[in-house]
């Protein structure tokens, strides 16, 4: 009983600690945040309000809660159910790092302004965001994963696989570092020179390896786009055609072709992927590109294009 008693006791100041270091991290957070929007509706002339912060040591991950955004006219603009980021560190690129937005929506006055001509199906929808970046220091590859998704409409998925990605990882740490500096300030044109240097420089050395693309029907996409097709005087029947008609001139391989128009029949799903050669760099693989312009077959094959539609 004894031993049970002291573990417990143990556990408890365990537990106090960690809740402890949450509410001072919190804290801290808490005046970054509160620092950044400042900053934000200096430079864009939105303010962001939110209704709670709070932060995990463990989880290393800050989450804010009810966020407004307001327009520079003080019109409420759109609202947030919660932002969620892990893994973000000040000095340098984690390993992991995420974030996720849930629950975007417009307000009903950001609706109202628009167009008549607006998609409004698409504009009234609730939106969930979540990228996710994997990045290993040792051997410079990375993968970024990207979704978005409009609930019960349609859900956008993007995969980007690249290798001797630290010179990017790094040169993205140092614009940040720059743009803290800054703070609310406009960067001199030296300075912007320099950005697009240390930009470009990095870029030169990235080897992309794999892509991928989907497009997903999560249940009203068919209805959005016969309403989209309505706007512009055209049946889906009549888009089809149009579709068919211009694949027959377009310079594409035939499975992507054929993936195209069976997504335009079916409206479910589309996905299209490649994965490029190893050890070329971006600006190698998009002069072999170039080269291989109006010969789709074979443009297909030097990156592995793989698509389908359904």
């Amino acid at each position: 009983m004894k031993k049970l008693a002291i573990v417990a006791v143990v556990v408890v100041a365990a537990i106090g600690g960690v809740s402890y270091a949450n509410h001072a991290l919190t804290q801290e957070v808490k005046v970054e945040v509160d620092r950044q929007l400042a900053l934000m509706s200096q430079q864009m002339g939105v303010t962001a309000s939110y209704e709670d912060i709070s932060a995990s040591v463990l989880g290393q991950s800050v989450e804010i809660s009810n966020m407004q955004i307001t327009g520079f006219d003080q019109q409420p603009v759109a609202n947030i159910a919660s932002i969620e980021v892990a893994g973000y560190e000040v000095d340098k690129i984690a390993p992991r790092t995420e974030l996720s937005i849930k629950n975007f929506t417009f307000s009903e006055h950001f609706l109202a302004q628009l167009p008549p001509d607006a998609n409004n199906k698409l504009a009234a929808a609730s939106y969930d965001l979540h990228t996710l970046m994997n990045y290993d220091e040792k051997s410079g590859d990375s993968d970024i994963d990207f979704a978005l998704n409009a609930k019960n409409i349609v859900g956008l998925n993007f995969n980007l696989g690249l290798a001797k990605s630290t010179a990017l990882m790094n040169a993205s740490l140092a614009l940040s570092k720059m743009q803290q500096q800054l703070g609310s300030q406009q960067p001199t044109l030296e300075q912007q020179l320099q950005q697009q240097t240390l930009l470009m420089e990095a870029l030169a050395e990235l080897e992309p390896r794999s892509i991928e693309i989907a497009l997903n029907n999560e249940g009203e996409f068919k209805a959005l786009v016969e309403q989209t097709l309505e706007k512009q005087g055209m049946t889906l029947e009549q888009m089809q055609q149009m579709v068919n008609m211009q694949l027959q001139q377009a310079p594409v391989s035939e499975a992507l072709s054929e993936a195209i128009k069976n997504f335009t029949q079916g409206l479910s799903s589309l996905t299209v992927s490649a994965s490029l050669p190893e050890g070329q760099t971006m600006t190698e693989i998009n002069q072999q590109i170039f080269t291989l312009m109006g010969q789709p077959e074979e443009l297909a094959e030097f990156i592995n294009l793989k698509a389908k539609g359904e």
